[in-house]
């Protein structure tokens, strides 16, 4: 593979051919389309989770053993029994650290790859995904399953058009629908049509009369991307988890880790470039045991199937999957 500064050289000296070029430019290009990024708020003990210490101390260790992997002599948390087996298809990063001593600035670094700032706001990983790519399928760029849990979710210094779409409920809950993809009961195509109309005469109105048009265009654009999903059944049907098996929802787990994860897969299906999923709470100061142990098992279901689905259906190898805490 070729860098940008050994493709200078070369060319300079007239050592490279057409098609060696497209070919090493080939080569250069990202292989995933499509990244989800798991969020644990809280901050995950990453002894009792991916990275057991099997010759820490007892009080050291916590009150779990480990499990072996896929993965020679590489070892997880004991709860993590399921992911273990699909340890081969993961890739354990042990070295990731930051100096915030705070929940607050650390979730900023999570969320934006950052040290907060006084002087400026940064765009979340998602944001700056919708700016560079956009979207796809009518489909937002950027989803947050199921809600925006905090403010560096959002688009910072970049234009709000490029903010996330949030769920607006959780998919565990029975009846679960996504707020305003369907139009009210009691209103015609022929009414919505008007209305949308004369939303776009005012809309035209005010944007000769008002400074702040950027606004106004970010505005237009929410709207925009709203008439898109509205009107494509295959958009409208990529939030629609009740289109699955029983027989899948029960795989995943019938409970906030699984049918999130369940419905990120059918978004990224349809074509969704980046989906923040949040889960659970991490935070754990007293009855570490019970609390952690309740959060973890369905965690470790969902995760793996979740992984095992996505291979199986052929969406791995373009898409990247984070776990963060």
């Amino acid at each position: 593979m070729y860098n940008r500064r050994d493709m200078l050289k070369i060319g300079a000296a007239g050592c490279v051919s057409l098609p060696q070029l497209l070919k090493a430019q080939q080569e250069t290009q990202p292989k995933a389309s499509s990244v989800v990024q798991i969020y644990l708020p809280g901050g995950m003990a990453h002894q009792e989770s991916w990275d057991y210490k099997m010759t820490g101390s007892p009080e050291y260790r916590g009150p779990f053993g480990g499990i072996k992997t896929k993965i020679d002599n590489v070892f997880f948390g004991e709860l993590l029994k399921d992911t273990a087996k699909i340890a081969d298809n993961l890739t354990v990063i042990r070295s990731m650290t930051h100096g915030e001593a705070a929940h607050e600035r650390g979730t900023h670094n999570m969320l934006t790859g950052y040290k907060p700032s006084p002087a400026l706001t940064y765009p979340s990983f998602g944001s700056v995904v919708s700016h560079e790519l956009g979207n796809r399928n009518n489909l937002p760029a950027y989803v947050l399953v199921p809600n925006q849990f905090a403010p560096e979710n959002g688009t910072g210094y970049l234009s709000t058009k490029y903010g996330p779409f949030a769920l607006g409920s959780n998919p565990e809950d029975p009846g679960f629908v996504v707020k305003d993809l369907n139009t009210p009961k009691d209103i015609s195509n022929k009414q919505f049509n008007r209305r949308k109309a004369l939303l776009g005469a005012v809309d035209d109105f005010f944007k000769t009369r008002e400074s702040n048009v950027d606004n106004i265009k970010a505005m237009d654009s929410f709207y925009e991307q709203a008439y898109s999903m509205m009107s494509s059944n295959k958009a409208r049907e990529a939030f629609d988890i009740s289109k699955e098996p029983d027989s899948v929802r029960d795989a995943y787990g019938r409970n906030a880790a699984g049918q999130r994860l369940l419905l990120t897969r059918r978004l990224i299906e349809a074509g969704v470039r980046m989906i923040t999923v949040t889960y659970g709470g991490w935070d754990h100061h007293s009855n570490i045991k019970q609390a952690f142990e309740s959060n973890m098992v369905n965690f470790d279901k969902a995760y793996a199937y979740f992984i095992t689905d996505l291979k199986q259906r052929g969406l791995l190898s373009y898409t990247l999957v984070m776990v963060t805490s």
